[in-house]
């Protein structure tokens, strides 16, 4: 299983009245990615690819839909969090990899 850094999206004022986006790592945690599926779509004809994972990692009470997982140079972004409760000791996040 390979290391993981979790992060959330932070929004910084630009001075100008909008925001600029960055992420920053709140944890490292040891996370089993495995691949689930792909697809292929067209969209305003360019082919778009989209490969969906479910890593599995330690209960954690932090994680959220939106949030992002870095596996090495890998980047997903978590689409659902299934959690069965504190009886359990894993937790799966349902994610799409990131080009």
């Amino acid at each position: 299983m390979p290391r993981a850094a979790l992060q959330a999206r932070v929004l910084t004022p630009d001075g100008g009245g909008g925001f600029s986006e960055s992420w920053q790592s709140f944890a490292s945690v040891w996370a089993a990615v495995v691949l689930v599926g792909g697809s292929d779509t067209v969209v305003a004809d360019a082919l778009q690819s989209r490969v969906r994972h479910r890593i599995v990692l330690r209960r954690r009470t932090d994680l959220a839909a939106g949030q992002r997982v870095v596996v090495s140079v890998r980047r997903f972004k978590v689409q659902g969090v299934l959690d069965e409760g504190p009886h359990v000791s894993t937790m799966t996040l349902l994610c799409e990899e990131l080009p």
